[in-house]
């Protein structure tokens, strides 16, 4: 049950919806490894933020919440544009974990690349999803 007052449509449009979350999930994913990539060599303790766990735990919350939310997105509005970025967004950083491409500032553009294209994947989708509702 909702408060009084509250409609269940109020009540959905303040809920962050599947892309927000996987949107600043790709942020944080970027973030991390700028981060670790500019202080691998300057501080021993971001060896600890370069644990390939650490790598892999990211890129599968984004790969978990990305499909969660550009799947259903992709039946309603059928528009390939959020799944083809988000495609070659999840490919690049997959590829870098297993090649295990070490922290540099080459790796650190290319993960921001990846992860701006899952960003935008997630911004198109919700928009498309957006724009159906409304019509």
């Amino acid at each position: 049950m909702l408060p009084m007052g509250i409609s269940a449509q109020t009540h959905m449009q303040h809920r962050p919806s599947l892309d927000t979350v996987g949107a600043t999930a790709s942020l944080a994913c970027a973030v991390h490894c700028a981060v670790v990539a500019l202080l691998f060599g300057a501080l021993p303790a971001a060896s600890l933020l370069a644990a390939p766990w650490i790598d892999w735990a990211f890129l599968g919350a984004s790969t978990a919440i990305g499909l969660f939310a550009l799947v259903p997105g992709y039946r309603r509005h059928h528009l390939r544009t959020p799944l083809v970025l988000f495609t070659i967004g999840i490919t690049i950083l997959t590829t870098l974990r297993v090649l295990r491409v070490p922290p540099s500032i080459a790796e650190m553009i290319v993960v921001l690349f990846a992860a701006s294209l899952l960003i935008v994947a997630h911004w198109k989708n919700r928009s498309a999803v957006h724009t159906c509702e409304h019509r």
